[in-house]
């Protein structure tokens, strides 16, 4: 028998405002009790595990989001992480003590600095136990396919064939244009309003926000604009300000269509028939929800994510905390059972203009209900 476990979208960050992971206490919580069973468990963090993106750089006191990133950056950002996220860190050191234990990293678009095998080797030292943690873009094991899903999403692919740009005779990350645009131009934005970009969904809270879409479209015309006919010519040798042309229908469609989220990846995702036909149970992340598909020969799940969350009651303006879930994986041969597992976390509904008043407070407020800790 063989026991696996799948999460999607932690996203660990700095503990900073731009830090959306409160959940520290409850993740290492289902941790420690995955560490106690006595079977041998793969443990598989399906992409943006960690919130490198959001991430600041703090650098001689001075904070920036650089986008040029090198491994020293990426070092840098792991050092907060860590430090803000510990707990979970050492709930994984003693998981994986066990024996058979494993644990697996599959790499998003929130966490792309895993590639620098210096990042890896890193975080194999923090965890302990170097022979038993993976790094890769998806986790192919058992019948199971697990990905992150943002190669599906248009604005959030990677190059896979080219993870890296040389920059100043040295290799920085090569992340999509849309990547280089949040943290250039949106960070201070997502600092000004830690809490507005945890609600959902975003077309119910952009339609009591207007100020706020007014400037999220302003600073998006602008920097199209500049990304086409300015920064080409003023960066001429900077390889992260090359505009890629075929964005231009994409992004005019999500302008027109206020629709800042994530594309719904799963009907990109079939179409890959090598594989629906390889394998019988695939696990996708990136979207933040919780979904089922299932056939005759196979099932697609979205387990949702584990960041901090809330859904917008458009009648009572309360904002509800969103669940966390998990999926549980046995594997008996070739016969394959699976469940999604709610892990139960107690949060109280929050009034959802008075959030909007003063974020500030019930970031903290959200925090200390959790047992976060920054």
């Amino acid at each position: 028998m063989k026991q696996i476990i799948i999460l999607g979208d932690v996203e660990m960050g700095g503990g900073t405002y731009t830090d959306d992971f409160i959940s520290d206490k409850a993740l290492s919580e289902l941790i420690l009790k995955l560490s106690r069973q006595k079977n041998p468990i793969e443990l598989v963090f399906n992409g943006d595990t960690f919130d490198f993106l959001k991430c600041p750089y703090i650098h001689k006191k001075q904070k920036s989001y650089p986008r040029h990133i090198t491994s020293s950056i990426s070092l840098s950002k792991l050092k907060m992480i860590y430090e803000a996220h510990k707990r979970v860190f050492d709930a994984l050191n003693i998981f994986l003590k066990g024996k058979g234990n494993l644990v697996y990293f599959v790499i998003g678009n929130h966490d792309p600095d895993l590639f620098f095998i210096e990042v890896q080797r890193k975080i194999r030292h923090l965890l302990g136990f170097p022979q038993k943690i993976f790094f890769d873009m998806s986790y192919q094991r058992h019948s199971i396919y697990a990905e992150h899903g943002h190669q599906y999403d248009f604005l959030n692919k990677m190059n896979k064939e080219h993870l890296f740009l040389d920059f100043k005779g040295e290799p920085i990350l090569n992340i999509p244009w849309v990547s280089f645009g949040l943290i250039s131009r949106f960070m201070t934005m997502k600092e000004e309003h830690p809490f507005l970009e945890r609600i959902k969904p975003l077309p119910v809270l952009f339609s009591h926000q207007r100020a706020v879409v007014r400037k999220i479209s302003l600073r998006s015309m602008e920097y199209l604009f500049k990304s086409i006919f300015y920064y080409p010519i003023r960066y001429y040798y900077d390889p992260t300000y090359t505009f890629p042309k075929d964005l231009l229908r994409e992004f005019y469609r999500r302008f027109k269509n206020v629709h800042w989220d994530v594309d719904k990846i799963t009907e990109k995702y079939k179409k890959h028939e090598e594989h629906i036909k390889r394998h019988k149970l695939h696990v996708l992340s990136h979207i933040h929800q919780k979904y089922v598909e299932e056939k005759d020969n196979w099932v697609i799940i979205h387990p949702d994510t584990w960041r901090d969350e809330y859904l917008l009651d458009n009648k009572t303006y309360e904002l509800r905390a969103r669940e966390k879930h998990y999926v549980e994986i046995i594997v008996h041969g070739e016969n394959i059972k699976w469940k999604i597992k709610h892990w139960p976390i107690k949060r109280t509904k929050l009034p959802f203009w008075e959030v909007v008043a003063d974020e500030p407070k019930f970031l903290k407020i959200a925090a200390q209900e959790e047992g976060f800790r920054s």
